[in-house]
């Protein structure tokens, strides 16, 4: 049951930050790490897709699985681009830490 609140919160929260991605709202943020617009549009694609892959893993598990694993892989790459790129404090990467390590989390916890 808290793996299903988990999937809910989750995919409503990426659903939001994918449609501001690729709205442009944060172009300048990835103008600033240096990366070239279709970033943009393929962080956002991926967070939207991703998103309702969670959704939809409530009734088919393995797609919650693949999207969780995918969104744990973006989140680790927006860390990454955070911490070495664009050399942010680690406090700025903290939520993508967390946000990565909740997607494993329900990821794993779907496969037991």
């Amino acid at each position: 049951m808290i793996t299903m609140i988990l999937q809910v919160i989750v995919g409503v929260f990426f659903m939001f930050t994918g449609v501001r991605i690729i709205s442009g709202k944060m172009a300048h943020e990835f103008k600033r790490f240096g990366l070239p617009p279709i970033f943009n549009f393929m962080t956002g694609f991926i967070e939207i897709v991703s998103s309702i892959g969670m959704l939809v893993g409530i009734w088919y598990t393995v797609t919650a699985v693949i999207a969780g694993l995918l969104l744990a892989a973006t989140m680790l790459a927006a860390a990454f681009v955070l911490l070495v790129i664009a050399k942010d404090p680690i406090a700025k990467a903290i939520p993508s830490i967390v946000l990565c390590l909740l997607s494993v989390g329900i990821s794993m916890n779907l496969l037991v």
